[in-house]
């Protein structure tokens, strides 16, 4: 049975039957910073190699490890696509209805503005979100290493958003 008193507090949901957040963009972006600083914690913790009192010998983390390797992940995927949707919004004026329509926004970015085309903000998210969401939703090799790189490379990512959306 579930506590519903424990529910997570990270997640921000778009208003029913709209494509409208609940909250302002700089709030949205306020809690992709919050969900990222949460990030590094559960990396340390995925590297248990504890499980049902015995202890495993994998050298990128361990079965204990899994859920807050999953954790990580899901946080990570959503401060990407929050960040992503405060830079089509800050430049197109509307949010995008998912995934897809994220793809297209950059894809139009890249046509429309040549200075934002080089950070190259599509083929950072479509490898990103791949790899992030993969490890969120399905079953996958679970290897801690290459998170803690595509958490990097996500750090770097939001960091070249702000530049943009600062301007």
């Amino acid at each position: 049975m579930i506590n519903a008193g424990n529910a997570p507090r990270f997640l921000l949901s778009k208003k029913l039957n709209t494509q409208t957040y609940a909250v302002s963009m700089p709030d949205l972006w306020k809690n992709s910073e919050m969900l990222m600083s949460e990030v590094p914690a559960l990396l340390k913790a995925a590297e248990n190699t504890s499980y049902e009192g015995r202890t495993f010998t994998y050298a990128r983390g361990g079965p204990g490890g899994v859920l807050p390797f999953r954790e990580a992940s899901e946080k990570s995927w959503i401060a990407l696509t929050q960040v992503t949707d405060v830079l089509v919004e800050h430049l197109f004026h509307k949010v995008p209805k998912g995934n897809f329509e994220r793809r297209l926004a950059l894809r139009d970015i890249e046509a429309k503005w040549p200075e934002v085309a080089s950070k190259r903000f599509y083929d950072r998210y479509a490898a990103l979100a791949s790899y992030l969401r993969n490890n969120q939703v399905y079953l996958s090799a679970l290897d801690l290493e290459m998170l803690r790189y595509e958490v990097s490379r996500l750090n770097v990512y939001i960091t070249d958003v702000k530049g943009v959306i600062s301007k």
